[in-house]
């Protein structure tokens, strides 16, 4: 009867217990959702006056349930003056890419060099590479393009292939830095004691265990070379601009296309959207690895 009585206590404690959490955790839900719709709203905004025509985009009051269409896409990708966005899309994408892989696979082969090695002035270099992060970018941009025009590589891919991979390298070497001294050292001597080179087992070793490490560095990276601006509208002029150069310039005749625009500026935030959303698994792992152990 006592354990009953006891049993009984209990089970009602832990009622109270979860009825006076329930409220506090359906308030935090509900603050993260309305943080969430706060900030995909522009988004919104943007995908929905794409797929509208032109008298919705301009009616008001604003106009939230019409009949989607394709047109704006087909006008910036086929019909709007000058070249497509698509010439465009494929300048960023080859750009983007190039850089970011670059910027890895040194920045890897760095980082795992000061993790791993003692070496004389180890710390004013770590401490060097990290400094040209210091100073925004703008104060570069003199300099930068005056190499860029004794070089003759004014308006190329390669231009701006270089200096996105140059302003990468120190984000991707102390990231990557700090995901190979979380590895335990007595893997590495093991390799070595099964006869594998310094090189063997840094690509097979190594870099298998920091894969979520090098997919988050290679996410930010393709974000930052995707996103770019400055370097790009300055050093180049139609041959290799890229999509936010365009987005910069888009307007006709008639002032700005909205429908257009927003088309344009949809297709310049899906692709990274989407590659951020598929590597999103590694992306979580490699943000908190080596926080919990």
């Amino acid at each position: 009867m006592t354990v009953g009585l006891v049993r009984s206590k209990d089970l009602k404690a832990g009622v109270r217990r979860s009825a006076a959490a329930w409220p506090i955790g359906t308030l935090r839900y509900l603050v993260a959702a309305i943080f969430t719709g706060f900030c995909l709203f522009p988004f919104y905004v943007i995908v929905t006056t794409a797929l509208k025509t032109e008298t919705a985009i301009f009616a008001w009051p604003p106009v939230w349930n019409f009949k989607p269409t394709l047109q704006s896409f087909y006008n910036a990708l086929f019909v709007f003056g000058g070249r497509s966005a698509i010439f465009y899309l494929i300048n960023s994408v080859i750009i983007s890419a190039v850089s970011t892989f670059v910027a890895v696979v040194l920045g890897a082969m760095a980082a795992y060099g000061f993790a791993r090695f003692s070496f004389a002035g180890k710390r004013h270099l770590a401490f060097w590479i990290l400094s040209t992060r210091f100073a925004p970018p703008v104060a570069f941009i003199v300099p930068i393009y005056l190499m860029v025009q004794k070089a003759g590589m004014l308006d190329s891919h390669i231009a701006l292939i270089l200096i996105y991979t140059a302003m990468n390298l120190s984000l991707v070497i102390w990231i990557l830095r700090g995901f190979f001294s979380e590895i335990p050292i007595e893997i590495e001597e093991a390799a070595l004691v099964d006869g594998y080179s310094r090189l063997q087992i840094f690509w097979r070793v190594a870099l298998p265990l920091v894969r979520p490490g090098i997919v988050s560095t290679a996410i930010l990276s393709a974000i930052f070379s995707w996103n770019e601006f400055l370097y790009a509208m300055v050093l180049t002029q139609s041959k290799a601009a890229t999509l936010p150069v365009y987005l910069a310039g888009f307007s006709n005749s008639m002032g700005l296309a909205w429908g257009e625009y927003m088309a344009v500026g949809t297709m310049a935030v899906l692709p990274i959207l989407i590659f951020t959303f598929a590597l999103q698994k590694h992306l979580v792992r490699g943000l908190t690895f080596g926080a919990v152990k």
